[in-house]
C-alpha cells in the first residue's frame, strides 16, 4: 500500500510536509527577513571595521581627479635642507621666501609651520617675518591643540607678533582612523570660548573664497559638555577627496624659488602652501591613495583638500539609515531572484549583485559624495546564497529521508538496485527509483570522503567507540611506520603513549575517555623527532546524540614555533644586548658632562662600546643573511677557503702569543658554496679558539676527505665543554659558563650553523685528543671533485 497523507498537505519544492502557502510564507519569509534584518544592522553599525575600510580604499583609490593648477607646493625638501643646512632654518630664511612669493603676486600663502615659540638665538628673525607676512596680507598660519597638564586642551598658537601679522589661522589637523589611516578631517575645532576653521578654510579666505560657515559640507557632531572649557570640540567632519596618490599637486623646490629660479608666472595668482616634503622633517601619512611605503606629505594632503574644497568637490561617510538601506537593498534583490529563478541561474544572480554592489558604492562616492560600506552587503550576498542553498538541500533531503523511511514501513527491504533502476509507473516506482539514486549518491559520497582524507596531508584517524582505529588515511600510516591494515581494529591509546610526550617530556595522559569519544580537545604534544604538535580528538556522534567514536588528527607545527622562538630570541638580543653599549656610551657621556676631565679612559671606553655595538650589528645582520633565501654559489677550493680564515685572524693571534697552524692536503677540495660566508663560518671558529684559548697556545686548522665530504677541523687548547653543553652549542644567543669572561651576544657558532645548513653540510663539536676542543665543519665534496 502506498503510505496515506491528508488530502490538504502535498510536498512541495519549498517544505514537503506543509501546504504550499505556508511553507512559502514560514520557510523563505523567516529566512529571508533575518537575512534582510542582519544585513540592515551591520549597515546601520557603520561597517565591519577595518575590513570595510580596505574595501572603501579601494573605492577612493578610483575616485581620482585632475587638480586645478592654482594650487602649487613651495616642497621644503632634500635639496633645499642640503642648500640651506639643517632643519630648523631661521625665519629670516622664511621671511625671504615670502617676500619672493609677495613680488611675484601669489594669490595666498600657507605656511604650514608651527611657530609657537620664540627663536631664542635670532629674536630679530620674528619682527622680520611679521614684517613679510604684512607685506603680503595672506598668509594663513596654523595651529594645533595640545592638552598641557593631560586633561584641559588648549590652542598651541604662533607666537603673538606672527599672529598679528598673519591674514589668519587654522587649525592643521587630521584624522587617524583606527588603522592610522588619514581619510577625513574636521573643518571647525577648537574650545567653548573660540572655534577655528580648518587651515584650507583660512586659506581660502585669504585667497578671496571664503566658505559660508551655514554651508559647510559635512556631518555634524554633537557637542559633549557644551560648558566645559577643557574640552576640544570637533565638528563639520568630512572625507578627503584625495585626488591621486602623491605627486597630484605640483611642487616646486624651496630653494629655487627663494634663489628666483622660478618663473613668476609660475607663482602668480596661485595658492602656494609651504611645507615639508622630505622625510627627514614632515610627517608622512598613510592615506586611501599612498600605501605605508609610499607616504603623503601632510602639506600635499591639506594641498588636494584645497583643491577639492575650490572645485566643489564633496565627501562624506554615509549615514547609519543610508549604510543599513544599502545593505539590505542587494539582499532583497537577491531573494527575488533566487525564489523566481532557475538555481541554474542563481550563482550568475549572485556574481552580478556583487558586482553591482561595488558599482553602486563607486557611483555613491562619485555623483552623490557618499561613501557607504559595502561589506555588509557583500557578506551578506556571500551568505545568503550558501545558506539559501544549504535550506532547499536540507527540504530535499528530509523528504527523501521521510519517504525512504514510509517505504521501509510500507514494502520492507528495497529491492535489488538493477530492479530498482527498471522500475516504471507509478508515483511509488519513481520514488523508490529516486531514492536508489540518493542511494548511489551517499555511496559516492563515502567514496569523496575516503578520497577527501587520502589527500590529506596530516595524519587522520578515524575510531570507533572503543577507541579502536577503524580508518586511516596514508598520512598517518606513514606517520607511525606501518601499514594502515596494520592499524584497524587496534587501540590507538597505545600507539600515542608510545610515540609522544608532552612538551616537558612527561608522559601522555591518558586519553582513552577521548578516544571513545566521551569529549574532546586538543593536546600539545611532541615526538621522538621533537617536532611539535596539536593532538586533536573530536568526538563522533550518532543521530540521537550518542557517541560513537571520536576523530583524531595530528597537526605539526614545528615551523611555526620555531618562528616563535626565533622571534623572541631576537627581541631579546635587540632589547637588551644591542641596548647595552649605547646605554654604556650614554652613561659615559653624561658622567663626563656632570665632572669633565675625570676620567682619562673616557674616549677609549666609549670606542670600546661603539665597537662592541658594531660587532653585535653586524654578527646580526651576518646571521640574517647565511639565514636568507638569496645566495651566490660557486665551486670554491676550501683550502682557498681555510687559509684566507687563518690569514685574517693572524694579528689577533699574534697579540694573543697563539699560532694558527694550517694543514691541508696536496689535492684541491672543491666545494660549490658562498666563498664569503663559509670563509666567515671558518673564521668564527678561529674566533673563538683564540678567544678560549690560553696565550702561547695553538690553534690547527685542518682539512681532510672523509669518504664523498670534506671536514674542515678547527682545534683549541681551550677548556673542554662539557658533553651536556654541546647539544645547543650552536642555537643563537646560546652562551656558556666559559663565556662569562667575553662580551659576545652568542650569535658566532648561530652563523656557522645556519651557514653548515645552507650548502647542505652539518657542524659539530667534540673532544679534541690531548685536551681542549675540534668543532668539526663536514660540506659535501663537488659532483667532479
Amino acid at each position: 500500500m502506498s503510505p496515506q497523507r491528508h488530502p490538504d498537505m502535498r510536498p512541495t519544492e519549498d517544505h514537503p510536509l506543509l501546504p504550499a502557502p505556508v511553507a512559502v510564507f514560514g520557510r523563505w519569509g523567516l529566512f529571508w527577513g533575518a537575512v534582510l534584518l542582519a544585513a540592515a544592522l551591520a549597515g546601520f553599525a557603520n561597517g565591519l571595521g577595518r575590513v570595510d575600510l580596505s574595501l572603501t580604499d579601494q573605492i577612493a583609490a578610483l575616485d581620482t581627479r585632475a587638480v586645478s593648477p592654482q594650487v602649487l607646493i613651495v616642497a621644503i625638501d632634500e635639496p633645499s635642507l642640503a642648500a640651506l643646512g639643517r632643519w630648523p632654518w631661521r625665519r629670516a630664511v622664511h621671511a625671504a621666501l615670502i617676500g619672493q612669493l609677495s613680488a611675484h603676486g601669489a594669490r595666498a600663502v600657507g605656511l604650514n609651520l608651527l611657530l609657537t615659540d620664540v627663536d631664542p638665538a635670532h629674536p630679530g628673525d620674528d619682527a622680520r617675518l611679521a614684517h613679510a607676512m604684512r607685506a603680503n596680507g595672506a598668509v594663513v598660519l596654523p595651529l594645533y591643540a595640545r592638552w598641557p597638564d593631560g586633561l584641559r586642551a588648549e590652542p598651541a598658537l604662533p607666537v603673538p607678533v606672527l599672529r598679528e601679522a598673519a591674514h589668519g589661522l587654522g587649525h592643521i589637523h587630521l584624522e587617524l582612523d583606527d588603522d592610522s589611516v588619514a581619510r577625513s578631517v574636521f573643518l571647525r575645532e577648537g574650545t567653548v570660548a573660540q572655534r577655528w576653521d580648518h587651515w584650507v578654510l583660512a586659506l581660502l579666505a585669504a585667497g578671496g573664497e571664503p566658505v559660508d560657515p551655514a554651508r559647510l559640507p559635512s556631518l555634524r557632531r554633537s557637542a559633549t559638555a557644551p560648558d566645559d572649557p577643557g574640552v576640544w570640540r570637533r565638528d563639520h567632519q568630512v572625507l578627503i577627496p584625495f585626488a591621486g596618490p602623491p605627486g597630484q599637486v605640483e611642487r616646486v623646490s624651496y630653494i629655487d624659488v627663494l634663489e628666483g629660479r622660478v618663473s613668476p608666472d609660475r607663482l602668480r595668482g596661485r595658492y602656494v602652501l609651504i611645507g615639508a616634503t622630505a622625510a627627514s622633517v614632515g610627517n608622512g601619512y598613510a592615506t586611501p591613495m599612498a600605501s605605508r611605503d609610499s607616504l603623503m606629505p601632510g602639506v600635499e594632503v591639506v594641498a588636494q583638500l584645497l583643491d577639492a574644497q575650490r572645485q566643489g568637490v564633496h565627501r562624506r561617510t554615509a549615514l547609519p539609515w543610508e549604510n543599513a538601506l544599502f545593505s539590505a537593498l542587494p539582499v532583497l534583490l537577491a531573494a527575488l531572484a533566487l525564489t523566481h529563478w532557475p538555481p541554474r541561474r542563481a550563482p550568475w544572480s549572485l556574481l552580478g549583485l556583487v558586482l553591482l554592489v561595488g558599482l553602486s558604492a563607486w557611483l555613491l562616492r562619485r555623483g552623490a559624495g557618499v561613501q557607504v560600506a559595502p561589506l555588509a552587503a557583500l557578506l551578506s550576498l556571500a551568505l545568503a546564497y550558501p545558506l539559501w542553498a544549504w535550506f532547499r538541500i536540507d527540504a530535499v533531503f528530509r523528504y527523501l529521508g521521510q519517504e525512504f523511511r514510509r517505504a521501509q514501513r510500507g514494502i520492507g527491504l528495497f529491492p535489488p538496485a538493477p530492479a530498482v533502476r527498471r522500475a516504471r509507473g507509478d508515483a511509488l516506482d519513481r520514488q523508490m527509483h529516486a531514492m536508489a539514486g540518493g542511494l548511489e549518491q551517499l555511496r559516492a559520497l563515502q567514496r569523496l570522503v575516503h578520497d577527501g582524507l587520502d589527500t590529506l596531508s596530516d595524519p587522520v584517524l578515524v575510531l570507533d567507540a572503543h577507541g579502536r582505529v577503524q580508518l586511516v588515511n596514508p598520512a598517518a600510516a606513514r606517520y607511525f611506520g606501518v601499514e594502515a591494515q596494520a592499524l584497524r581494529n587496534q587501540p590507538l591509546h597505545d600507539h600515542l603513549a608510545a610515540r609522544l610526550t608532552l612538551p616537558d617530556h612527561s608522559p601522555l595522559p591518558d586519553l582513552r575517555a577521548e578516544l571513545q569519544g566521551q569529549g574532546g580537545g586538543a593536546w600539545h604534544v611532541t615526538d621522538a623527532q621533537r617536532r611539535d604538535l596539536v593532538l586533536k580528538c573530536h568526538p563522533r556522534l550518532s543521530a540521537p546524540g550518542r557517541p560513537e567514536g571520536s576523530l583524531v588528527s595530528l597537526v605539526d607545527f614545528t615551523s611555526v614555533q620555531e618562528v616563535q622562538r626565533q622571534r623572541e630570541e631576537a627581541l631579546r638580543f635587540l632589547s637588551h644586548d644591542m641596548r647595552a653599549p649605547p646605554s654604556a656610551i650614554l652613561t659615559l657621556i653624561e658622567i663626563d658632562r656632570l665632572e669633565p676631565g675625570v676620567d682619562p679612559q673616557l674616549l677609549p671606553r666609549i670606542e670600546a662600546h661603539a665597537r662592541r655595538a658594531l660587532a653585535l650589528a653586524d654578527d646580526f645582520v651576518q646571521l640574517a643573511r647565511a639565514q636568507s633565501d638569496a645566495s651566490e654559489t660557486e665551486v670554491v677550493d676550501l683550502r682557498d677557503v681555510l687559509i684566507d680564515a687563518a690569514d685574517h685572524h693572524w694579528d689577533q693571534a699574534r697579540a694573543a702569543s697563539v699560532d694558527i697552524l694550517t694543514e691541508t692536503p696536496p689535492e684541491p677540495g672543491w666545494c660549490r658554496g658562498d666563498r664569503d660566508l663559509l670563509t666567515r663560518a671558518v673564521g668564527n671558529l678561529i674566533d673563538n679558539a683564540l678567544k678560549y684559548g690560553p696565550p702561547g697556545a695553538q690553534v690547527r686548522c685542518r682539512l681532510t676527505r672523509e669518504g664523498d665530504r670534506h671536514v674542515i677541523s678547527v682545534i683549541d687548547q681551550g677548556e673542554a665543554i662539557a658533553p651536556e653543553e654541546r647539544a645547543g652549542l650552536f642555537e643563537p644567543f646560546k652562551r656558556l659558563g666559559r663565556e662569562s669572561r667575553t662580551r659576545g651576544a652568542g650569535l658566532g657558532l648561530a652563523f656557522v650553523q645556519a651557514v653548515m645548513a645552507r650548502h647542505q653540510g652539518s657542524a659539530e663539536v667534540r673532544a679534541a685528543p690531548g685536551g681542549g676542543n675540534e668543532f668539526r665543519l663536514q660540506l659535501p665534496a663537488h659532483a667532479d671533485a
